[in-house]
């Protein structure tokens, strides 16, 4: 079973520090995406820190995840930092920038410098991902910063629906997902519940360098899968065999699916669902919240997690206000006990993006709910927006009984 990369950073994170947005703004400041150029403008004499792991910062990861980084920014590894901290201490009163991926181990890093003395902090909110999939490097004074080693170039989901929506005939979009992913017979549940986008070519990556010839040369090439791996890789090996205009779909449909449709327009229009059941983001989550729509939310995770009682302490992050408990698990036996909600709409949440939300998604399909609802990337995409998304902070006051070392 995949696992979202964003997750795996998070537990990367939390292996040493478990707290998570409670800092923010109190012990650094906070720095939106779009804001970054001007922060900048206004702090002479300002660095830039990386705090991801040297191939991440050099674009030479194993997990062809390589989204770039900023020009003559300071990488020391979140991981070395306590050792190493001594190398920053010429800028412990100047402003300091950092970032990862995702700015998760940025805060973790954030703490640090705080608590050694330095006094002008800012964590760059959303990590150098969100500088893509927001379709931040547009502006030139982002350009200005940003480098990469990559031969081929991201695209974000608004740029790629303006693409097809304009010009679709210059585009030839590549799923490089395997075959049972992209038919949705997998094993996984949450593999089998992603579509695709109208359009799409399937050919797996194990056996794209066969197949190379059924891809156009006089076209952008704009590969897609489901976390984004598979499809940098892909652009890697078409690269290396003369394509000149290779571009990534950032974080793949996972991302894609996550986007609000106000941000993504055509984001319904032009993407093909696999399941009966809807995959609600969590921007659309909360607009459900605003307009008091009603629906029904059901916890599957483990009673460990919803009690705040797992023994990977990063997953005790509380539990969404009047949220009934049923874990995946017992979700066939137990389904009846939400009958009365069987044509209202239901939504199930489990901590992220696992797959098990998506396996009762589909056992209560099969039972005869009508209007089954998951909760795409879980209770933890609901704090981490309300951290990191500016205008969304609200979103913390749904979730209640958070423990002290992680909120």
């Amino acid at each position: 079973m995949k696992t979202s990369y964003l997750l795996v950073l998070l537990m990367i994170a939390c292996s040493f520090s478990t707290a998570q947005f409670k800092n923010d703004n109190v012990l650094y400041k906070t720095i939106d995406p779009f804001e970054l150029c001007n922060a900048l403008q206004q702090s002479p004499g300002y660095i830039l820190l990386d705090v991801r792991s040297n191939p991440e910062y050099e674009d030479t990861t194993a997990f062809n995840m390589d989204y770039g980084r900023f020009k003559n920014a300071i990488n020391i590894n979140v991981r070395e930092l306590g050792q190493r901290i001594h190398e920053l201490d010429t800028y412990k009163n100047k402003p300091v920038f950092v970032y990862c991926s995702h700015s998760q181990r940025s805060r973790v890093a954030s703490k640090m410098l705080s608590d050694s003395g330095f006094t002008n902090i800012n964590n760059i909110n959303g990590g150098i991902t969100s500088f893509h999939y927001l379709s931040v490097l547009n502006q030139p004074c982002v350009q200005d910063i940003y480098e990469t080693k990559n031969g081929y170039h991201f695209i974000s989901p608004a740029e790629l629906c303006k693409k097809l929506s304009t010009d679709a005939a210059t585009v030839f979009l590549l799923d490089v997902r395997s075959d049972s992913s992209f038919k949705h017979i997998s094993r996984d549940d949450k593999e089998n519940a992603l579509g695709a986008l109208t359009g799409t070519i399937n050919i797996p990556l194990e056996t794209l360098e066969n197949k190379l010839s059924a891809i156009p040369s006089n076209k952008e090439i704009v590969v897609t899968d489901i976390y984004g791996h598979d499809a940098a890789a892909a652009a890697k090996l078409l690269i290396k065999n003369g394509y000149k205009n290779v571009s990534v779909l950032i974080e793949g449909i996972d991302r894609w699916i996550s986007m609000n449709e106000t941000t993504v327009p055509c984001k319904n229009s032009l993407y093909k669902p696999a399941v009966s059941y809807n995959l609600i983001p969590t921007p659309e989550f909360g607009e459900w919240i605003k307009t008091k729509k009603t629906f029904t939310l059901v916890d599957i995770r483990t009673t460990g997690e919803f009690n705040n009682q797992h023994k990977d302490k990063y997953r005790n992050i509380g539990r969404l206000k009047n949220a009934i408990h049923i874990p995946a698990a017992e979700m066939e036996t137990r389904w009846n006990e939400l009958t009365q909600f069987k044509n209202e709409p239901v939504v199930l949440y489990d901590f992220g993006g696992g797959t098990n939300a998506f396996t009762a998604a589909s056992i209560m399909v099969k039972k005869g709910f009508t209007k089954v609802n998951v909760l795409f990337d879980g209770i933890f995409n609901v704090r981490w927006t309300a951290g990191n998304v500016k205008g969304w902070g609200w979103l913390s006051s749904l979730v209640e009984n958070i423990p002290q070392e992680n909120q």
